[in-house]
């Protein structure tokens, strides 16, 4: 006999399992492997990172494909590694720095980057032991770091091959700007904030002319670097005044008066100040009319040389302050008014944002994207769900230039070198000795750093070793799916599909599988500022990691919003443990030594039959699920299987053999029970892997099932390898259908579970057999006293009635039950049902919903109707067997 403790203990299993699947490489790729190939790469969560609900949702939806796919048999490659993170990581060792009193510029760069690297080492990678804690059955030994030598050559590869093509350039535009970082950002790393400010109205005097023309703006400080004025060419208030010059009131500068189709005559004054070089629209206004474009601002945020002395040096919003006092005192101030406004915000830093037109490297992305558009047209690439096609496709079509350039110390800096003696450039994959156009070795490199997304969009690529051609690369690329986040298909999922075929030919995946965002219960995003969110360090201390990966996994629809509460992992909890104390109550029949017969050479009754077909089709369930990305309908049917099927009814239908003195009805059920247990396990074993484990390794190896050295490796049921239990099966769910049935009458009268009553029932002739057979399990499971099989239509006496397609069963009441106040309620009920049934049949006689709904939603109609058909036909048959 096996014994297990009265409780799942986590702590004493979950860090022994590890030790033993990695002491034997389990998770290990071998690309020499006959095997078929299956791989999946990890988005590298930044080295800064710890573990949050979503790293936790992310990974183990991927760790559940990854263990699936190896137990079928396959030579899977989980690849991992984690992201430099380039502002987050310089951000975190600037701070540190300043509680010493420190700037980087007073460190250095040499030394600040070997700071970095001392902090990377030191507190980088919390996470990668976080996500092995939660079991996460990755190729460790595959490990890659975005600034690994290898991996930076292969951006300086990607790099050099751009350039050399015509496609990276360096150019002056407008980028945003966070002033605290002093740095560019990409416009998806901007997040859009509403805010209640003012919108103050000016003038500006117009020369020549006794006239001032009026505007507004939401930014007084950017009025230094005003180059011009516009009005809409139709509007007749200032038709008059276009071509002449107005006064810049601190600079005595004069500006143009230009007429432009751009302006709206009906917001504000009809007219607009253009600061081209700090407003994405005014500096496309200022192109058209070739005005100059004036930086106003330091990195900082402060005002620059190009501003009057008096503000040089001042914060941007002080400026804001001492402009508007200005203008005041010069008599060009009319109104401000509250202003409901959107203001960017840097997604890092949390600070405004500023339009700056600033020197920058780009990558020209339209001619890379056109084969990105067409592999998600002709299938090579699908998504899951299918709907974020749309988006995919309205960014590529949109696409922008990409700027890679950051204004950072951390990070691949920019492969480009200046030669002081020429002036020319020289860009080369190794650092060169001298200019490649003159030989001068007076050289300087690029002081900037490449955008983190520059190496990250390269990651199905480089740590498989490209650009050599490596085994593991032509083995393991294109990997099968890459699982992530809808927030970064434009920074990440798309830019990889494009690198991926610019380099390969090839999409790096076949599918993308967005995986659905973590909120609250009331549907709010977590987030620290919301102060909502839950901490999964917790969680897994609390509750071990297979229950906060059943939960996680158990709420997890495809590509929707998983509402999340701490309840939630109770309920998680109590399903591990259900499986627990199944596992027990079976365990003490088994004895050492245990010989146990193949299931073809045994005697099954039908609840054995059953079982044994419900663990077939469950098998054959979940692998479809898989196969579609819809892992929360996977661990759905496993825990409908293992708490419904297996605990619910094959357990306590197999009580009676297990504790009866007949030997050959003993051995069947225990030898079914272990071959359904076995099954079970590995349909487990993906989802909740370190108790599958510890249950599996105690349990029998049983004769219908492989060999293997651990359950990681055992075969994963399928349709062709699980055992087919027999007809009979069909007939069982007759008798279920039945017991369900009474249950369910007397939970809804609110009588006891087993009553001292007999149970009489009318059911065809050819049915009488099947129930007089099962009628030892009916009477008790049913909790009935005994069965009674009727001749006429019904008994003779008040009572209450089960129904199903092919039986009637009545329950008997006297005086003590208050038949008028469960008439009453039934009376209530059907009132309800009819009225529902009334919305549901008007509904699906309506040609339009039938045609225009999407299939699943006409058919789940269908279902709910035919489901409370069979209610009210409940109902009707009990108010009259209570009559």
């Amino acid at each position: 006999m096996s014994n297990l403790n009265t409780t799942y203990i986590y702590k004493e299993y979950e860090e022994k399992w590890w030790q033993y699947w990695n002491d034997n490489n389990f998770f290990k790729a071998n690309p020499e492997s006959a095997k078929p190939e299956y791989s999946i790469i990890m988005p590298p969560p930044n080295v800064t990172d710890r573990l949050h609900l979503g790293h936790g949702l992310n990974n183990t939806l991927q760790d559940i494909l990854i263990r699936w796919k190896r137990m079928l048999g396959f030579e899977t490659c989980w690849l991992p590694g984690t992201d430099h993170a380039g502002i987050a990581t310089q951000m975190m060792v600037e701070r540190l720095l300043a509680k010493e009193g420190l700037t980087k510029e007073q460190l250095g760069r040499e030394a600040f980057l070997k700071r970095c690297q001392e902090w990377k080492e030191n507190y980088g990678g919390i996470i990668v032991d976080q996500l092995k804690r939660m079991g996460m059955s990755a190729d460790w030994s595959r490990q890659a770091y975005t600034m690994d030598e290898s991996l930076s050559q292969a951006v300086r590869k990607v790099f050099v091959d751009l350039y050399n093509d015509g496609l990276i350039y360096r150019g002056e535009r407008l980028v945003n700007w966070d002033c605290m970082l002093k740095t560019a950002i990409s416009d998806d790393e901007v997040e859009n904030k509403e805010i209640s400010g003012s919108l103050w109205y000016f003038r500006y005097r117009v020369e020549g002319t006794s006239e001032a023309i009026p505007f507004a703006t939401t930014r007084p400080e950017t009025m230094l670097g005003d180059t011009g004025l516009a009005v809409h060419p139709s509007d007749e208030r200032y038709q008059h005044l276009v071509g002449k010059m107005a006064r810049h009131p601190f600079s005595d500068r004069l500006i143009p008066i230009v007429a432009d189709d751009y302006v709206k005559s009906d917001f504000g004054t009809g007219c607009v100040k253009i600061t081209p070089a700090h407003d994405a629209n005014d500096f496309d206004l200022g192109k058209r009319h070739g005005l100059v474009m004036l930086n106003i601002l330091n990195q900082d945020g402060t005002l620059n040389e190009n501003t009057p002395a008096p503000y040089r040096g001042l914060d941007r919003f002080e400026a804001r302050k001492e402009i508007i006092k200005a203008m005041k005192n010069l008599n060009l101030f009319d109104k401000d008014e509250t202003y409901k406004t959107t203001i960017p915000h840097s997604e890092r830093s949390k600070t405004v944002i500023e339009p700056r037109l600033s020197l920058q490297w780009y990558v020209k992305m339209e001619p890379l994207v056109k084969d990105a558009i067409k592999v998600a047209k002709d299938g090579s690439l699908n998504f899951y769900p299918d709907s974020w096609k749309k988006t995919y496709f309205h960014w590529l079509e949109n696409i922008q230039d990409w700027c890679i350039s950051r204004q950072l110390w951390w990070g691949h800096r920019i492969p480009i070198w200046y030669c002081k003696d020429c002036l020319k450039i020289t860009c080369s994959t190794q650092d060169p000795e001298f200019c490649e156009h003159c030989s001068s070795k007076e050289l300087k490199q690029d002081e900037d750093v490449l955008d983190t997304w520059f190496s990250s969009w390269l990651w199905p690529l480089s740590p498989f070793g490209w650009p050599e051609e490596t085994a593991d690369l032509q083995r393991f690329y294109p990997s099968n799916v890459l699982i992530t986040a809808f927030e970064i298909i434009f920074l990440w999922v798309a830019r990889m599909v494009v690198i991926g075929l610019r380099t390969r030919g090839e999409v790096p995946f076949k599918d993308i599988f967005f995986n659905p965002v973590v909120c609250d219960v009331q549907g709010r995003k977590m987030s620290k500022t919301l102060g909502n969110g839950i901490d999964p360090l917790e969680v897994i201390e609390k509750y071990g990691a297979d229950t906060t990966r059943f939960t996680v996994a158990n709420l997890a629809s495809v590509g929707g919003r998983v509402k999340l509460a701490l309840d939630d992992f109770e309920s998680g909890s109590r399903f591990i443990n259900k499986l627990w104390n199944a596992s027990r109550f079976l365990f003490q029949f088994i004895e050492p030594n245990l010989q146990l017969k193949k299931l073809e050479e045994l005697p099954l009754d039908m609840p054995s039959q059953w079982l044994i077909n419900q663990l077939q089709h469950t098998a054959i369930d979940i692998n479809r699920h898989l196969e579609n990305y819809r892992t929360f309908e996977a661990v759905s049917a496993l825990y409908h299987f293992i708490w419904g099927d297996v605990c619910d009814w094959g357990l306590e239908c197999a009580k009676e053999a297990l504790n009866g003195t007949d030997p050959v009805k003993k051995d069947a059920t225990l030898s079914t029970l272990i071959y359904v247990f076995d099954g079970m396990l590995r349909l487990a074993s993906p989802v909740i892997p370190f108790v599958a484990e510890e249950l599996w390794q105690k349990l029998p190896r049983h004769p219908n099932w492989d060999m293997a050295q651990s359950l990681v490796l055992a075969n994963f049921p399928t349709l062709e390898n699980t055992f087919f239990g027999g007809e009979q099966a069909n007939e069982w769910q007759d008798v279920q259908k039945l017991i369900s049935e009474v249950r369910s009458v007397k939970s809804q009268a609110q009588l006891p579970r087993v009553t001292d009553v007999t149970l009489s029932l009318k059911t065809p002739a050819k049915k009488v057999s099947l129930y007089r057979d099962a009628q030892t399990l009916i009477c008790r499971l049913a909790g009935v006293k005994n069965l009674n099989f009727l001749t006429s239509d019904k008994p003779q006496t008040k009572s209450l009635v089960a129904i199903g397609s092919n039986f009637e069963a009545f329950l008997p009441v006297d005086d003590s039950f208050n038949t008028e106040a469960e008439v009453q309620r039934l009376q209530n009920e059907k009132v309800r049902i009819e009225k529902i049934l009334g919305g549901l049949e008007g509904k699906l006689k309506n040609k339009d919903f039938v045609a225009r709904a999407p299939q699943d939603v006409v058919e789940a109609t269908k279902q709910q109707l035919a489901n409370l058909q069979f209610q009210r036909d409940s109902i009707l048959a009990n108010l009259k067997a209570l009559a």
